[in-house]
């Protein structure tokens, strides 16, 4: 069965949405509520990011199943991606992946950089980025992994 995926522009009012899917993503991995809770703050889409930022809803089949956000800067980051856990696993991610690659190349980015959680570092190496480091994390008091995604 083929999923049918959608993205649109997200809009400064689903800001409130966005931040429960991330924590909900964030969650899928296995941390604690307490921990989730924690990271809450952390994790919250501002009316602000989605104004300034490329920031794109994704759809599964009508429903809201995720978001990514494309930060530009002096560094290019995708700065979001997550989906809902029931869209994990379905071929979405990978459909997400192609669209962020798409908007990029439209933008004119060439190359972006993420700041990927550890359990989902094996997701964007399978799509073609490459390691490159690790970043400090104060809000989850250990190192994340940088990667860098160099669009053909």
């Amino acid at each position: 069965m083929t999923v049918k995926v959608d993205f649109t522009i997200s809009k400064p009012e689903e800001a409130e949405i966005l931040s429960e899917i991330a924590i909900e993503s964030k969650g899928y991995w296995g941390y604690a509520k307490e921990q989730l809770d924690l990271w809450r703050k952390d994790l919250f889409v501002t009316k602000e990011q989605i104004e300034e930022q490329t920031v794109r809803t994704i759809w599964v089949n009508s429903e809201r199943v995720g978001f990514f956000a494309i930060k530009r800067g002096k560094e290019n980051v995708l700065n979001d991606l997550w989906l809902l856990p029931e869209a994990i696993g379905q071929g979405v991610g990978q459909r997400a992946f192609q669209e962020i690659k798409k908007e990029c190349a439209n933008l004119g980015i060439k190359e972006f950089f993420i700041i990927s959680d550890p359990d989902a570092e094996g997701f964007y190496l399978h799509q073609g980025a490459k390691r490159i480091g690790e970043v400090e994390s104060i809000p989850q008091n250990r190192m994340l992994p940088k990667l860098v995604y160099k669009i053909e």
